[in-house]
């Protein structure tokens, strides 16, 4: 499976093509280009998200709560699947649902899996895998986890799945 960053959202390729001028076709060079786009994620990424994404087995305080992915695999079938734990680090209950958890394609598409619907006790450590069959050719690009709907001591991230993702430096 190729790799890409979900934030790559233009891919520009360069292509040499010879223009029709006058009499003499092969002695005006000029440069076409073709655009590759990427879809936009629906649903929207959530405002308050981190822009610099995470990467598999980095463990994340979103806070009161930390969540940890593993490495993607991908069957014959388009099935996607992944190890995702989540500890909570509140006093009180709260409660996950499969809507907090999504992966986003590079077409903009995103897939909801039976993950969640648990209810984590202070310090309780929930694991399960994820997994979401991708019905079209599209890579799989990040795992965003939004959990500000469960109040404002928790905030949402995103996991990219390219190993080689490198983030651009602020100069």
């Amino acid at each position: 499976m190729k790799r890409r960053a979900l934030f790559t959202l233009i891919a520009v390729m360069p292509l040499f093509g010879v223009a029709c001028s006058g009499d003499d076709a092969a002695a005006i060079p000029t440069t076409t280009t073709a655009v590759t786009q990427v879809g936009l994620p629906d649903p929207a990424l959530p405002i308050d998200i981190n822009p610099i994404p995470y990467k598999p087995g980095e463990l994340v305080a979103l806070g009161n709560a930390s969540i940890q992915i593993g490495v993607p695999t991908t069957s014959a079938e388009n099935e996607f699947s992944f190890d995702v734990t989540v500890t909570s680090g509140s006093f009180d209950p709260f409660t996950i649902s499969p809507e907090m958890f999504r992966v986003y394609t590079i077409d903009g598409k995103s897939y909801t899996a039976q993950f969640g619907n648990h209810t984590l006790q202070s310090e309780e450590v929930y694991k399960e895998t994820f997994s979401v069959k991708i019905p079209t050719n599209s890579e799989p690009a990040m795992f965003v986890a939004d959990l500000g709907s469960i109040g404002d001591r928790y905030f949402p991230g995103a996991w990219i799945f390219d190993p080689n993702f490198t983030p651009e430096t602020q100069e």
